[in-house]
């Protein structure tokens, strides 16, 4: 242990030496000989032996920067472009003229002309207003005569039918009747009661086709009512009555030029009587649309009166009715009618 002890401190002390040596030496000079390069030396012919290369009569071609293709713009963005490069330099309002038609009014100044505006707008929505039947659309002759046909070609189909029923019964027994044995043997007893309710059945089938004639054209508000199986004795009398009042459409319906003579003036009726409601609307309302024009002609000249003096007075006078009241009217478009034809049953 103590051998190894003075062996460090003996080297401790031999580093400590050259570590003082190594700080204490100063740099050495560098020889500029030995950086020197070997001359070669020439002769007088070396130089043609080994000629300077001469620069070339042509010159070099100057190497071209390379072109960038700029992409296409479309015409109609390079005016907007352009367009929003001259909005840039323009005003976003306009100034006000030196002269100004500005007027600076008050609030109760303010209040008084949006009353006069708001009682302009109620006297033009009445002066503005029409018959009902004015905005409808004008009827087409032809269209409308074949919809109806159309329509009651199987009613035309059901009377045929129920009159032939009747026609052979009523034949079948009046043949009966010319012989003695059937009137013996009471079957042209039963041939009369047969042809008798087949005749009521037809009056009943005819009630039938009729009204609905008169509510396809417009003449009936209601639909027509069933046809009854089983007549009463007070219905009869009804029925005749009914044949007797309504033997034009019965004869229109038999026949199919009668029936489109009949159609043809039904239309004609029908266009008068709604030229006629709306020219008694127009006359009803005619003495309200002149005082709607001139309550307006007054309220825009007072609405044009500058520095108004304004007075705790209704402005407007009370008219008797602001909207004009509906007129009744039929519409054959839809097959609705307001007044409705009497019906015995």
């Amino acid at each position: 242990m103590g051998s190894f002890t003075r062996l460090a401190k003996v080297k401790a002390a031999d580093f400590r030496k050259l570590l003082s040596e190594e700080q204490s030496q100063t740099a050495h000079e560098r020889d500029i000989k030995n950086t020197r390069l070997s001359i070669r030396r020439t002769t007088a012919e070396f130089y043609n032996e080994y000629p300077i290369p001469k620069p070339s009569d042509t010159q070099p071609v100057p190497r071209k920067a390379p072109v960038l293709k700029r992409p296409k713009i479309p015409a109609w963005r390079k005016e907007l472009w352009l367009k929003r490069m001259t909005d840039v330099d323009t005003l976003t309002t306009e100034p006000l003229p030196s002269s100004s038609s500005m007027q600076i009014i008050s609030a109760e100044e303010a209040r008084f002309r949006k009353e006069i505006r708001k009682a302009i707008a109620q006297q033009r929505a009445i002066l503005n207003q029409q018959a009902p039947e004015a905005s409808w659309k004008p009827l087409d002759r032809g269209k409308t005569i074949a919809t109806w046909s159309r329509q009651l070609t199987p009613y035309q189909k059901q009377l045929r039918k129920s009159f032939d029923h009747y026609s052979v019964a009523k034949r079948e027994w009046q043949d009966a009747e010319k012989s003695l044995w059937p009137r013996l043997t009471g079957k042209a007893r039963k041939l009369e009661k047969r042809t008798e309710a087949l005749f009521y059945e037809f009056l009943e089938v005819l009630r039938f086709v009729v009204q609905a004639l008169l509510h396809i054209v417009g003449l009936r508000s209601e639909p027509p009512q069933p046809i009854r199986i089983a007549l009463s004795e007070k219905s009869k009398p009804a029925l005749e009555r009914f044949k007797k009042t309504y033997d034009t459409e019965f004869s229109a319906m038999a026949d199919p030029q009668k029936l489109e003579t009949w159609l043809d003036q039904r239309f004609d009726r029908i266009v008068q009587a709604r030229q006629k409601r709306i020219t008694d609307w127009n006359r009803a309302h005619k003495d309200e649309k002149n005082a709607a024009q001139n309550e307006i002609e007054r309220l825009s000249a007072l609405l044009n009166t500058k520095n108004h003096k304004v007075k705790h007075q209704p402005l407007i006078e009370p008219s008797r009715s602001r909207s004009p009241t509906p007129f009744p009217a039929s519409n054959p478009q839809t097959r609705h009618s307001i007044a409705g034809s009497p019906s015995p049953f």
